[in-house]
């Protein structure tokens, strides 16, 4: 199997004030097709932090398949906003809506001896949190291009074993997904979420691993039910560091040519990625493998071709592409940028989305840190480039 890519010179969307290079604004790239055909892109415009939840990203957008792109003044944003979202079978377009965290004292959490130690903070299971704080389910919204009406709601939730964080700042952090809305063949709406999980079957102690959820909607998010989830074990034998490692989280999932699911998933920065398979409709998962020797915030994409494309980084940027009806077999990478772990400021976040344009042809979406304006100074900058399966 090998599958010839070809790919489109980069593409300048935005770029960020001179003092921006590093960590923080103008990264986490996600992007869309609006009803009107127009592109739109969001990103991160605040300090890369939990704090940060909920509050409003720059945008761009461009009226020519990717070519050229615009900045969208801040009061144009919430009509873009709107159409900024997943097509459903209906007509109507899905969209993920975050809240700002819920703040509350910092010693709150002593009033909960069932909570575990996080890196961040603690975990509390949310059965054990007033009902009264906030609604504890995930928030989406629906716009209707045809009629112009929008409806944000709370879905019905089914997730037995969900954790609510406490971060050591003086907040909840309100549930959410990883934005990670899918289509499936049946026409059944799929998000995905992950954090340090109990198990949903016997709600056990929560672990110090990251683990990953799966849920299903059969009418349209306005409800959802957890369909299955793929757990972390440390394995050492496999992976010397597996202790070190966050567990499972950033996944991403897409139905292969044969029905089955697939998923990929980070484990850490400088860490491998791995990879898991469900024959049943996503209730169980095969034992994880590894995809690669990195892979932070992997995506996908699936061409009307039959190709599959990955995306993943950190200390480079690679992409991958499969034709296996599996999904699980796929040819070497490609860097598509180079980085190290070692540099003082790295050379991207490698967070990146895709856009299908055509069946054989996709946008890729990713920061670089490194662009240089006209004066010769490093700009921290959102960009574009195609990628095309040659037949």
């Amino acid at each position: 199997m090998s599958v010839k890519l070809t790919f489109g010179e980069p593409v300048l969307v935005a770029m960020g004030p001179d003092n921006s290079v590093g960590w923080g604004p103008y990264q986490f790239p996600n992007m869309k097709r609006q009803p009107d055909g127009k592109i739109t892109i969001h990103f991160h415009d605040t300090e890369d932090s939990c704090e940060a939840y909920g509050t409003e990203k720059a945008w761009a957008v461009s009226e020519d398949n990717g070519l050229t792109w615009s900045r969208i003044p801040k009061e144009d944003i919430p009509k873009y906003k709107l159409g900024h979202g997943v097509p459903l079978p209906s007509g109507k377009y899905i969209r993920v809506v975050n809240f700002h965290n819920h703040p509350v004292d910092k010693e709150y959490y002593k009033r909960f001896p069932s909570r575990a130690p996080m890196r961040e903070g603690f975990a509390i299971p949310s059965e054990d949190l007033p009902d009264d704080m906030f609604p504890k389910t995930f928030a989406y919204g629906h716009y209707d291009p045809e009629t112009g009406s929008d409806e944000v709601f709370f879905t019905e939730l089914d997730f037995p074993g969900m954790n609510i964080y406490f971060l050591k700042s003086g907040a909840l952090v309100r549930p959410q997904t990883s934005d990670a809305l899918i289509v499936a063949p049946d026409g059944s709406l799929w998000d995905l979420a992950f954090g340090w999980h109990r198990n949903p079957e016997n709600l056990g102690h929560t672990s110090p691993y990251f683990g990953v959820y799966l849920f299903q909607s059969w009418d349209e998010g306005k409800s959802f039910k957890l369909k299955g989830w793929i757990q972390y074990v440390p394995d050492t034998n496999e992976f010397p560091k597996a202790f070190l490692s966050e567990g499972f989280c950033e996944p991403h999932m897409f139905f292969a040519k044969d029905g089955s699911m697939v998923t990929l998933m980070r484990t850490g920065t400088g860490m491998p990625s791995y990879i898991s398979r469900s024959t049943d409709g996503g209730c169980t998962w095969s034992k994880p493998v590894k995809f690669d020797d990195c892979g932070v915030y992997p995506q996908t994409i699936s061409l009307g071709c039959g190709v599959t494309l990955a995306a993943y980084g950190r200390p480079c940027l690679y992409v991958r592409a499969t034709d296996d009806p599996q999904g699980m077999i796929w040819d070497d990478p490609i860097k598509l940028m180079h980085g190290t772990l070692d540099t003082p400021v790295a050379a991207s976040c490698y967070y990146t989305n895709w856009l299908a344009l055509d069946e054989r042809t996709a946008l890729l979406t990713y920061a670089d840190f490194h662009i240089k304006d006209e004066e010769g100074v490093d700009r921290k900058c959102i960009m574009v480039r195609t990628v095309r399966v040659e037949e």
